[in-house]
């Protein structure tokens, strides 16, 4: 078992190869704006760094029986494929429609199911609460939620277990109107 100083060295190194953090002038999918980026992504172009983080996630929620696994998105997908195989738990995958998340067809949650939610990356809890909405809507129990990274979630109740591998407390996302990238006439990144 590798000690958690050491795995954060890990993740640290995994970011940094992958090219995942970027800095310019970003627009988050909060509507908030950030000068550094995190491509969560980028860290799964590599099956290799991907093992370490489905191993990492996966202990943390070893001891919590979990049925089924959900993620959204290209890379919460990824994730939650990753977990489920880990933790021997079903996949569900769930997509954003006119700005509520959805199961895409041929998933279901049954109720008084186990459920996992899992998603690469949050800051405002968004996407995350959707999802516990709908694990809740479905009459299953969310047993816990799984983010490789938090620019923000730290003092949200969920109502479940969070675990986040990487905790970026130091990423700012502020407000449009408050932002000094947009006063001093800076583009958004693209």
């Amino acid at each position: 078992m590798i000690t958690e100083a050491d795995l954060q060295a890990q993740l640290t190194e995994l970011v940094a190869q992958s090219g995942a953090l970027q800095t310019g002038h970003f627009l988050l999918a909060s509507g908030l704006h950030a000068r550094r980026f995190f491509r969560c992504i980028q860290l799964f172009r590599d099956p290799r760094a991907a093992e370490i983080l489905f191993a990492a996630l996966a202990e943390r929620f070893a001891s919590h029986p979990v049925e089924v696994v959900l993620g959204a998105n290209e890379a919460g997908s990824i994730l939650a494929f990753g977990l489920a195989a880990r933790l021997q738990a079903k996949l569900a995958i769930a997509r954003q429609q006119d700005g509520v998340y959805h199961l895409i067809e041929g998933f279901t949650l049954l109720p008084h199911s186990r459920i996992l939610v899992v998603d690469d990356i949050t800051t405002t809890g968004g996407t995350v609460n959707q999802l516990l909405h709908l694990v809740r809507t479905a009459g299953a129990t969310p047993v816990g939620v799984g983010l490789i990274a938090s620019k923000g979630l730290f003092d949200i109740d969920l109502g479940c277990p969070s675990e986040v591998l990487l905790p970026l407390e130091s990423m700012d996302a502020i407000p449009p109107d408050q932002c000094p990238l947009c006063r001093a006439g800076v583009p958004l990144s693209t």
